[in-house]
């Protein structure tokens, strides 16, 4: 099976060729994925070319690479939501759940890694939190009649939704956390509730 390629933008990462001529190794998915974070901290690629990066970056993540360089290309897949929303690709809800579902793969995949903060299971509580631009009662007053809301009143509950259920996956390790997420906690429990 053959890996995926970027496009043939000569600004974009990847399409390079090894100094001897022959396509990169696959060792190198390593120093490809740096080139992808740092490309699009340094770029305004468009929309399109960043959700094929970040596709193939979750894509990777989720391959049999060595555990370091998966993570590596979770990070690759992370940066890339958020410069969507930095550049107005997608709305915040929408980030914060593509680079939540990233984190919770993360976390469920390797548990206990040792890699930094970042990773840990209340720092992706505290993603959702943060992410959520409105308080519990609010939401949970209007899921009770969601049928009557308007469009985009529904939209806002339904990417809500979709921002916990990121959660999903890691859900037994949020209910052994303890204090550090029992506010998400309160919020899964309002989930069957939104549209």
């Amino acid at each position: 099976m053959s890996e995926p390629e970027y496009n043939s933008s000569s600004k974009s990462p990847g399409n390079r060729d090894h100094p001897s001529g022959e396509a990169r190794p696959r060792e190198a998915s390593a120093q490809r994925a740096r080139s992808i974070i740092a490309f699009v901290v340094a770029e305004n690629p468009p929309g399109a070319e960043l959700e094929r990066l970040r596709e193939m970056s979750v894509g990777r993540m989720q391959s049999s690479l060595p555990q370091e360089e998966r993570i590596l290309w979770g990070e690759a897949a992370i940066m890339c939501a958020r410069k969507k929303r930095e550049m107005g690709f997608i709305d915040p809800l929408s980030s914060a759940t593509e680079e939540a579902r990233v984190r919770s793969y993360v976390i469920r995949e390797f548990k206990e890694i040792k890699i930094g903060e970042s990773w840990g299971i209340s720092q992706l509580c505290r993603l959702v939190l943060d992410s959520i631009p409105y308080p519990l009662e609010d939401i949970r007053e209007k899921a009770s009649r969601w049928c009557e809301l308007n469009r985009e009143e529904m939209l806002t509950l339904r990417r809500i939704k979709n921002l916990l259920n990121t959660l999903k996956n890691v859900e037994d390790i949020v209910q052994q956390e303890g204090r550090r997420c029992e506010e998400v906690k309160e919020w899964l429990n309002v989930v069957p509730n939104l549209p």
